[in-house]
């Protein structure tokens, strides 16, 4: 399972710099990596897999939120749970992310008002 996923991973790597949605197909193949790291016991790879994840998705999604919000909050939350178990998750990369995904909630909850 890891090695598929390691594989997909590379596949993806090669078509990232294309588009934001190659970006959002890497992101998502590392969180993918980062659930068959973990299944194997190897916790600090899954860490940098997810976290990398972030990484990925942090330009495009800062430039236009609503489209990667989903993918967004699927990679904040799996990075953040697994860097909590083996440290502090990295505040520099988040603190603009989760700002954005706080101004992003909230004016989804303006339009629920409404």
């Amino acid at each position: 399972m890891t090695e598929q996923a390691e594989a997909l991973v590379a596949e993806k790597r090669r078509r990232a710099g294309d588009t934001p949605q190659d970006r959002a197909a890497l992101a998502k193949a590392l969180l993918d990596l980062s659930d068959a790291l973990e299944r194997d016991n190897r916790d600090s790879e899954a860490v940098a897999a997810a976290r990398e994840s972030v990484a990925v998705l942090s330009s495009d999604f800062l430039a236009e939120p609503p489209t990667l919000a989903t993918a967004m909050r699927a990679s904040v939350t799996r990075y953040v749970a697994l860097a909590g178990r083996s440290g502090a998750p990295d505040e520099a990369l988040l603190a603009p992310i989760a700002q954005a995904l706080g101004d992003l909630t909230r004016a989804e909850d303006v339009e629920d008002d409404s």
